[in-house]
């Protein structure tokens, strides 16, 4: 809906494949909580279609439970939701043999990559997937090229146990009591004396 809105269900449909009786529920719910809004009806042809536009161009949620654990639960959805819809448009491009990733030629990028960051390299880190979001959002109302998809996202990494005592091994600081116990048994034991008489 921010690429074409305003725009009726038939169009929402049209743009992203999909069966236009699929997503009436979803736009209904969308109207409901205020992030889509009902701007009139206009002639299609011999009927009328109702036409919907966005509220803003840009949402944060607010919840009615303000914990952390609601907080977690909206990102893990919101994330699931956006992966689906990179993994279908994947899945179709591929089907279609759209993608061109040559050794020269390309039309689709793929990246992945762990980095330790400070809060302050977050930020720096948030403000450039910004600066990726005006640049599409610039783009959105031209019709040249190819409409593509870019979705990103950047998640504290949650080390396990075994990954931390790893890691302390690897810098050489024992973390564990188990780890301690390893070490001491890989020592060689201390010789004993001979008895005397």
């Amino acid at each position: 809906m921010r690429l074409i809105a305003p725009c009726s269900i038939a169009e929402i449909a049209a743009a992203i494949d999909r069966p236009a009786d699929t997503l009436y529920r979803h736009v209904d719910k969308l109207r409901k909580i205020g992030v889509v809004v009902d701007v009139g009806v206009r002639r299609a042809g011999r009927r009328f279609e109702q036409v919907f536009d966005l509220a803003g161009d840009d949402f944060r949620p607010q919840f009615r439970d303000s914990s952390a654990r609601a907080a977690n639960k909206m990102f893990n959805e919101t994330t699931r939701s956006i992966a689906k819809i990179l993994l279908r448009t994947t899945r179709d491009a591929v089907a279609a043999e759209q993608i061109v990733f040559g050794p020269v030629e390309r039309n689709a990028s793929v990246k992945f990559e762990h980095a330790w960051l400070t809060p302050e390299e977050f930020v720096q880190l948030r403000e450039l997937f910004l600066g990726i979001k005006r640049f599409m959002d610039a783009r959105k109302s031209r019709r040249e090229g190819r409409l593509y998809l870019a979705a990103f996202a950047a998640v504290p990494v949650h080390r396990k146990r075994r990954a931390r005592v790893a890691a302390s091994r690897a810098t050489g600081r024992v973390a564990t009591k188990s780890a301690q116990r390893v070490v001491a048994a890989s020592k060689p034991a201390p010789r004993k004396r001979p008895k005397s008489d």
